[in-house]
């Protein structure tokens, strides 16, 4: 069950919002080109933020599922499967939506590197399955989502000034192309999601005012207040590479979890806490609380079970807690040798870290 109605949700983050405004200075969202040019690289999607839903068995075999009825036009099929998701709001091992899944295994031709020819391929598939369903929002929110990752694919994931003018220009019309396609699929439904989550993308690449992009967020928890990914989007629109302060991100999370209330905002502090600092070198929210991320794992794992991504992913984060060192070692005790190279990047990474918690302080 929710933990709250949708409309009293808005109702109630509206009213966090205001209250937010009124206690936080606005920061100036108005940057010269060459700051902003300098904060795009932060939000290049990885590679392996192409399967970050797909941690388990059972959300692996769904979205190489997906990926196989797309790649071959089983337009139908996919209908029929995202409206079941979205529906049912249901999820995987680790608290991760289906739908979001879904969106996942059709939103690339299979990685951000691929080639030039291989992504307008896969966007004119995309377009193939808008003329076999012309009166579905679904096929219009995977076309966005599509434009976004190859928007990046052309600015690249240098610093601002190493992206070349055609790059940028690139960029910029792809960017366009996403916001139009998006406003295209919102005629025809407000019910989806995953459509809020991807223009609040859209927001942070264009610099939306905080104002804009906060009264966007409001609107989207009308729609699925429990859809954490809307407050991982906005959570990384408030950091200080953005625009945010030092500190909003965090203050961010604990208010939207205390909204929420109870295990689910728990588990959702620990999603932010993930998303903001695993498997970064250096946190991008120092000031994340350590006892939450721990009680939001354990609400997590009740809710919804846990993966070993985000098993090693909290074994990561208390690595950095050095005042916690017997919590981590416990931590690394229960792992074994199940690591996981999207969190340690390689074997060695992990049994250094691991090493390091024997070492004297």
């Amino acid at each position: 069950m929710l933990p709250f109605k949708p409309a009293v949700g808005a109702l109630i983050f509206c009213a966090f919002v205001a209250t937010l405004l009124s206690a936080q200075q606005l920061t100036q969202v108005n940057r010269t080109a060459s700051t902003h040019s300098q904060a795009l690289q932060a939000t290049t999607p990885s590679v392996n933020d192409e399967d970050a839903d797909a941690d388990s068995q059972p959300a692996s075999v769904f979205q190489t599922t997906a990926r196989n009825l797309f790649n071959e036009d089983k337009f139908a099929q996919l209908e029929a499967i995202a409206n079941d998701v979205r529906s049912e709001e249901s999820r995987f091992v680790g608290g991760a939506w289906k739908l979001h899944t879904f969106y996942g295994a059709v939103r690339t031709p299979g990685a951000l590197t691929a080639t030039d020819a291989a992504w307008n391929a896969h966007i004119e598939r995309l377009q193939r399955w808008i003329a076999f369903t012309p009166d579905s929002s679904t096929p219009r929110v995977a076309l966005a989502e599509s434009y976004l990752r190859f928007a990046w694919k052309a600015r690249g994931s240098g610093t601002g000034d190493k992206v070349t003018a055609e790059g940028w220009k690139l960029f910029g019309e792809r960017v366009r192309k996403a916001r139009d396609t998006l406003e295209q699929a919102k005629s025809i439904s407000t019910k989806d999601p995953q459509w809020y989550e991807t223009m609040l993308v859209v927001s942070l690449a264009q610099g939306w005012d905080q104002k804009r992009a906060e009264q966007l967020l409001a609107e989207a928890t009308t729609v699925a207040p429990n859809y954490y990914y809307f407050y991982d989007t906005y959570a990384n629109y408030l950091l200080p590479k953005w625009y945010g302060k030092p500190g909003d991100s965090e203050t961010f999370a604990q208010s939207i979890a205390d909204r929420i209330g109870g295990s689910e905002g728990d588990a959702v502090y620990f999603q932010l806490a993930l998303s903001l600092n695993c498997c970064k070198t250096r946190a991008q929210a120092p000031s994340i609380a350590w006892d939450r991320v721990k009680q939001g794992f354990t609400s997590l794992q009740q809710l919804y079970g846990v993966t070993s991504y985000q098993r090693n992913a909290l074994a990561f984060m208390a690595v950095r807690q050095q005042d916690d060192r017997e919590f981590a070692q416990q931590l690394f005790a229960r792992l074994g040798d199940n690591w996981s190279e999207r969190v340690w990047r390689s074997k060695d990474k992990f049994e250094s870290s691991k090493a390091s918690l024997s070492q004297s302080q």
